[in-house]
This record gives C-alpha cells, structure tokens and sequence, in this order.
C-alpha cells in the first residue's frame, strides 16, 4: 500500500477481511440499507423537489426516472446541473446522492437534475449513457417549459457519473447536440484498461480498490468486449479539444486517481480550462462521510466552482 497516510475520518470505510462483489443486486441491498435517510431534512432545505419520467425515443417503452431540485421562490429560468450518481455503473438511484444535489441547487440557486438510469450488469454499455443523454436533450428542448437557461447548461456527476458526464460532453461535441457549459468530474472514472500506477498500487485500500473497478468495468461492458468504445471509457477519445470547461477532483488513495489526472492534462493539452483538485488524504469514498471535515470542505468548493460558472447569469453578462 502506499506510504500516503488516510485521514482518520475514513477509517470506518476499510473492511477486514475484504468483501467480494459478486452479485450486483447484493451490493445494491447493502448499499440501500446503509444508506443514511434524507428525507426529513428535504423540507427545511427551501427547495422544490419533483420527480418525472423522460420517454427514450424511437418508440422505445423504457422511460428514465429523474428528480429535479428547484429553489423556492425562485423567479424565472435559472441554470441547471444534469447530476449523475456514482456507484460503480451497478448500483444507485434518485437517493443516492440527495444531500450533494439539495447543496447544489439551493446554494449554487440553479435547477439539478438527478437521473436514475439503467444498471449494469443487466443493462450494460450504452443504456445508462443512452438514458442520461437522452436527459440532456430533454433539458434543451423543454427549456422553455421547465425554465431553464440553455446558455447555461452544466453536467456533473461522481466516479461512475462522472464517466458517464464526460462521455456526454464528448457525444453532444460529436453529435452537434445541447451546448453544455461546464463539466464536474468527482473521482470520474475514466480508463476500463486499469494501467495507471495508482490502478496498479491501490489493490486494498478502503471501499473502493482494484477489485472493485475490475469488477465494474466487467460489468458495465459486459464479457469479452473488444474495441472498447470512448463513450463508454472516454479516457480512450484520441480528440479532446472543443469540450466544455472542466473541474475535476481526484482523490489521493484511490485506484482511479491517476486515470482523473491524466484526463485534466490532456483537456488541458488540447486548450480545454481545467481547475484540477488532488487531495492526497482521501480514498475514493471520502463523500460517504459526509461529517468529515474534508468532505465538508469539498462539498463547498463543488458550490462555489458552480457558483463561478452561473455568476454571469445572475449578473447579466
């Protein structure tokens, strides 16, 4: 293991000896039992919350679940954050992330959009990406309806939601599609090819180590998948120029730092604006605590980079 020390506020996060994923819709009842309930705390937050269903096109009969955060009393359109939820492509939902989306919107004052998509191994590669793009457009074209600012469309999302936000900037560039602002990268993971040193190194450390990313990308691009797709692992686009602005957060002990590293120097190579923030101390789950006190100081940074990128709205500019 590395000779980079934990913070201690992490330590409930290691388990002895290891647990073995082996079954998705295990790992998803353990998650969901340990997750904390936030409902009571919605109330007092000032915000609206509404769920609806966004019909996938072609005639398709799968409809994606979504829930949106709107300030109260909030007059006339406001910018909006397209939120995907991390959870290794298998795990996850309108919940998971709930106290990261309320911050958002109601101290960054914009709409956030949180998206259910599919689940690997089920669903695997493209139908979570397929599900979340389809969000976007439904974003653009019902603007109007939903009062949202166009000019103002930003995508974010954790570890897994956060390959899934980069893969999205990466289509609507390829595709001509909705023009996105901004991109919120947390502990993305990028790179199904798992060579980076810290991919290499990071076999035990808490929560989330090798054996659990090898596992995830099995899952989400299914057995025995060649020519890997940049949508599904963007880290494999050869082209990044043209994307929107970046912030990226890795985090110091975790096997996907390196591959989150490697992405800001190549946005930035190919002049893409990159804030880039490595904080040695944490492991890939640091926003499971979030009573710790780093992962209190990063949640406000999150605010304030969003609050940067909407000020020119709310200053007319």
């Amino acid at each position: 293991m590395s000779n980079l020390s934990m913070d201690p506020a992490f330590a409930s996060l290691a388990k002895h000896p290891r647990e073995i994923l082996r079954d998705a819709r295990v790992a998803r009842e353990a998650m969901t039992a340990a997750r904390q309930v936030t409902k009571p705390w919605l109330s007092d937050f000032g915000l609206e919350v509404e769920d609806f269903w966004v019909p996938l096109p072609d005639g398709e009969k799968v409809q994606v679940p979504v829930r949106v955060y709107r300030p109260k009393n909030a007059a006339g359109v406001l910018p909006v954050l397209l939120y995907l939820h991390g959870g290794g492509f298998f795990c996850g939902d309108l919940f998971s992330e709930e106290l990261q989306c309320a911050h958002y919107a109601l101290h960054a004052q914009c709409v956030v959009v949180c998206v259910e998509y599919r689940l690997a191994p089920e669903n695997p590669f493209p139908a979570a990406l397929t599900d979340c793009y389809r969000v976007l457009e439904f974003l653009w074209e019902e603007s109007r309806t939903l009062n949202l600012d166009r000019d103002f469309l930003a995508i974010g999302g954790s570890s897994a939601g956060a390959n899934l936000a980069a893969a999205i900037a990466l289509l609507a560039r390829d595709r001509g599609g909705p023009k996105i602002c901004f991109q919120m990268l947390l502990i993305p993971a990028l790179d199904d090819r798992l060579e980076t040193p810290s991919a290499r190194e990071f076999t035990d450390v808490p929560d989330f180590a090798r054996p659990e990313a090898e596992t995830m990308w099995r899952w989400y691009l299914g057995e025995n998948v060649h020519n890997i797709s940049p949508y599904a692992a963007p880290a494999r686009a050869e082209d990044l120029s043209n994307l929107p602005t970046a912030y990226i957060l890795c985090a110091g002990l975790d096997p996907l730092r390196d591959e989150g590293l490697n992405y800001a120097r190549r946005l930035t190579e190919a002049e893409v604006a990159v804030e880039l923030h490595l904080v040695p101390s944490i492991p890939h789950g640091f926003a499971n605590i979030p009573s710790a006190a780093i992962s209190a100081r990063l949640l406000k940074e999150q605010i304030e980079v969003l609050q940067g990128v909407f000020r020119p709205m709310r200053s007319g500019l």
